[in-house]
């Protein structure tokens, strides 16, 4: 599956976001091991770290994200995302979302049976209580 230029866009509109904030770590395309399986969330948060660069590279996370976020893409389904938070919120993580450019939403889920839909306005995450105006997102 290959990123599109819309998903693309959103990652970095999305990682700037989180990253102008400034309370936690980001990291996009980072892999994450459960239960022997890859998982590549499109962005991940981790409570703040410092980042060593010059030492040895971590190639694959066993420490799960705090968030990991899913930007559709023409190649992925609702139900492939929904899949995967399923996956994400029984190892650990505390929230995910999903990222709509064709919608223009954003929908965050603190389990799987609980999501808020954000639209207009600002986005509020209640888990890790960050807020990022939508227009950041989808400028």
């Amino acid at each position: 599956m290959s990123p599109s230029y819309y998903h693309s866009y959103i990652c970095t509109n999305v990682a700037s976001a989180l990253k102008s904030e400034g309370t936690y770590s980001v990291f996009t395309e980072l892999t994450l091991v459960i239960e022997g399986k890859d998982y590549i969330p499109d962005v991940s948060l981790y409570p703040k770290r410092a980042v060593m660069l010059g030492k040895r590279d971590i190639v694959k996370m066993t420490e799960m994200p705090l968030t990991a976020i899913e930007i559709v893409s023409p190649s992925q389904t609702m139900d492939d995302a929904l899949t995967k938070f399923d996956i994400y919120f029984r190892a650990g993580v505390k929230s995910c979302w999903l990222v709509s450019p064709v919608t223009m939403t954003v929908n965050v889920y603190t389990d799987m049976e609980h999501v808020q839909i954000f639209h207009a306005g600002e986005l509020i995450e209640p888990v890790l209580n960050i807020r990022i105006p939508l227009t950041a997102i989808f400028e």
